[in-house]
């Protein structure tokens, strides 16, 4: 039953009801994917970690800012989520804007909702408003009008980039600093590794619905063999260049590195195996993803225990 609340004049006009705001609040959560959250998050976390200024920030400032990138990153999934209707339905998705459980109207509102909470926040934090701005702002060329960059993988790759490099950025500032040279190296290299892996292996379960969309990626427009090609050249590109870069600058960020070549050629083992199985399934063609979304966790992960092992009191 929908409830309604009556003015003076006897129209009745709908009220929304608490369960359907948690109802939409959860969904939302889910849309914006929370393992796509995680990994922001610890991204955010280890460009803490990494500024050059570890006493610049009160535990509150740091509380809030926390919460400030995460709500950026909802914010800017949730946008995906609505400007990608048409291609996640014709890809199968089970996301809920895609499958109807959660209205594309609703979800708007808490995009705009959850992006002005995370600028009011980053107002308590010194020097994060920019990065938040700058977050939001490529949340928003990435899947919005007039010219969305995920139509085109160069553009999807430059600015998949930038979401990853602010978040690092972001963290620094929140600490009072800036990245560090191991920072620097750590940022730099994970942010490729969205850029020239992710990005492009992302799109190989996806082509008949990207083409949907009206999207000319690489898949798209050249077909399967040619995107898998390219991805396979960014992940050997990426695993080699992480390991010879903290071999170079950054050499305390090296066992974290390692995560990023051993997972550069699973990446490969998967694009290769997939394309030797014909009329693979979704889950099939996915599987590079996967390799390339373990491969970030791990790496993620391993830096933060290299950190506190380092800081532990002896």
């Amino acid at each position: 039953m929908t409830a309604v609340a009556e003015i003076t004049n006897g129209i009745r006009i709908p009220k929304a009801q608490p369960h359907f705001i948690f109802r939409y609040a959860r969904l939302s959560l889910i849309e914006a994917r929370p393992t796509v959250q995680i990994v922001f998050l610890l991204r955010y976390a280890l460009g803490a970690a990494f500024s050059t200024r570890q006493h610049g920030a009160s535990p509150a400032q740091l509380a809030a800012g926390t919460l400030a990138w995460w709500l950026a990153v909802i914010a800017a999934y949730l946008i995906n989520g609505v400007m990608d209707v048409k291609e996640d339905r014709a890809n199968g998705s089970v996301r809920p804007i895609a499958r109807g459980d959660l209205p594309e109207r609703p979800a708007a509102f808490i995009t705009a909702g959850t992006a002005l909470g995370a600028l009011a926040l980053a107002q308590f934090v010194p020097g994060l408003t920019l990065w938040i701005a700058a977050f939001l702002l490529l949340g928003w060329i990435y899947s919005a009008p007039p010219f969305p960059a995920k139509r085109w993988s160069t553009a999807c790759a430059l600015v998949v980039f930038g979401l990853g490099w602010t978040s690092f950025a972001g963290g620094a500032a929140t600490a009072g600093g800036e990245l560090d040279t191991a920072g620097l190296v750590f940022a730099t290299v994970m942010s490729a590794w969205m850029a020239m892996v992710g990005s492009v292996v992302k799109d190989l379960s996806d082509v008949d619905g990207d083409a949907t969309g009206g999207r000319r990626t690489v898949a798209v427009r050249y077909g399967a063999r040619p995107a898998r090609a390219l991805g396979a050249a960014g992940a050997l590109s990426v695993g080699t260049a992480a390991v010879l870069a903290a071999l170079l600058w950054a050499p305390s960020i090296l066992v974290a590195m390692v995560p990023v070549a051993v997972g550069a050629v699973c990446v490969v083992t998967q694009i290769v195996r997939t394309a030797r199985v014909d009329n693979a399934d979704k889950r099939t063609r996915r599987s590079a993803y996967r390799a390339f979304m373990r491969t970030q966790y791990t790496a993620n992960l391993v830096m933060v225990a290299v950190l506190l092992l380092d800081r532990w009191p002896a």
